[in-house]
């Protein structure tokens, strides 16, 4: 029997590697992924503070009952610094009292500015006193917490229980100044096309409902913080 044999083609003949190419090595595998580094905000993606604080086009009552709320929670974190003094029960007594005076001062007295407002034919809509409510309780807040550690430093290292009052009452103060600042700047933005007979009025409005706001919240505050005589 004759062996049967076939003809080797070229091509299947393995050439032989170049001198200059290197043999590839197979990647190493690595024990860990890497860590990725934090990316910075683009300047158009908003922050949570700008997020906060922004003026929306559209409004929507679940996002303003939303900042509203978180509002009086950073108030509260303001009420925590000042309970730090005494403990026990005072956090709890600051942490309610601090954010009870804007609840009364911007959830009760914008509605009755609102009214005043519409009684002198001024071109505002429930919607944008509603919107300036939750912004200006927001701005109070986030002040108020922005200053509480420097609150809680002060409260607890003063020797006088005076000067311990006198340092709260002044970030109280401030607090309150920007929350009112944003009310009065966010309605009269809608005035601005009225009448000048109607702006007139309504910088006298907004000064009275100014004097109302001071007074209720010192009001409050004087009565359920124990830290300014309150609850004595």
């Amino acid at each position: 029997m004759q062996a049967v044999t076939f003809p080797l083609e070229v091509n299947d003949v393995p050439s032989p590697p170049l001198a200059d190419e290197a043999p590839q090595e197979a990647p190493e595998a690595t024990a860990a992924p890497p860590i990725p580094l934090p990316q910075e905000p683009s300047p158009g993606q908003a922050t949570w503070t700008s997020a906060l604080l922004s003026v929306d086009p559209v409004f929507s009552a679940r996002r303003e009952a939303l900042r509203f709320v978180t509002g009086l929670g950073l108030a509260a974190v303001y009420g925590l610094a000042l309970g730090a003094r005494d403990g026990r029960f005072s956090f709890l007594s600051h942490a309610v009292g601090v954010p009870a005076a804007l609840l009364v001062a911007f959830g009760v007295g914008i509605p009755a500015l609102f009214i005043v407002l519409a009684l002198l034919d001024a071109p505002v809509v429930p919607s944008t006193v509603a919107a300036a409510a939750a912004r200006a309780t927001a701005s109070a807040g986030l002040v108020l917490a922005g200053l509480a550690p420097a609150a809680a430093l002060f409260v607890v290292t003063s020797e006088q229980r005076g000067a311990a009052a006198l340092a709260a009452g002044a970030g109280l103060a401030i607090g309150g100044a920007f929350g009112l600042g944003n009310v009065v700047s966010d309605l009269y933005r809608s005035l601005e096309a009225s009448r000048w007979t109607i702006r007139i009025l309504s910088n006298v409005v907004f000064g009275v409902f100014g004097l109302f706001a001071v007074v209720v919240t010192l009001r409050v505050w004087g009565s359920l913080l124990p830290l300014l005589g309150g609850g004595q």
